[in-house]
């Protein structure tokens, strides 16, 4: 069972990263499709900026699962990774409790969020926007499997780069 948990949660990662990635060139290409036709043509479709920051907003949000599952995500004291397993694990148990305190509500209420998003349209593609804000919760749904694969399937604490620690000297 742990092996399954753990191994979901890597391709879980894994297809993640792409989509990430692919969001982020489409992003790209949008952005420099929308300059050169602005400038070349003197006439940008609206379309483009629109989908830019769709673009933006679903590789934004799979990205910020990547970062938590790899432990790269920004902290302001990075959790220890040496000393006893006591306080190791502590330090976990601290980080999962705050992570479900935070999604826990928003994850709750994006029912109700994404049925008003399902009743408004975006102005130039025309699509509900609830194909755009459903991102936000599945980017939590993604988290909490994250967390649920590292207490079931991985019994070791993540290894977080203290590198991304913010600087607290003065």
């Amino acid at each position: 069972m742990r092996r399954i948990f753990s191994r979901s949660s890597d391709y879980l990662d894994l297809g993640c990263q792409w989509a990430a990635t692919g969001f982020f060139a489409a992003l790209l290409i949008l952005v420099i499709f929308q300059v050169a036709t602005r400038y070349i043509l003197h006439n940008a479709p609206v379309w483009t900026e629109e989908l830019a920051r769709y673009c933006m907003v679903w590789g934004g949000l799979l990205g910020a699962t990547v970062a938590f599952k790899e432990g790269s995500d920004p902290c302001l004291v990075p959790p220890p990774t040496q000393g006893s397993r006591v306080w190791i694990y502590a330090a976990q148990l601290l980080r999962t409790m705050a992570t479900v305190a935070f999604l826990g509500p928003i994850l709750y209420h994006s029912d109700k969020f994404l049925l008003r998003t399902w009743q408004r349209t975006t102005e130039a593609l025309g699509i509900p926007t609830a194909f755009v804000t459903v991102a936000v919760p599945l980017a939590i749904a993604v988290i909490f499997f994250h967390i649920l694969a590292r207490m079931c399937g991985n019994p070791r604490p993540c290894k977080v780069k203290s590198e991304n620690a913010m600087d607290t000297s003065v």
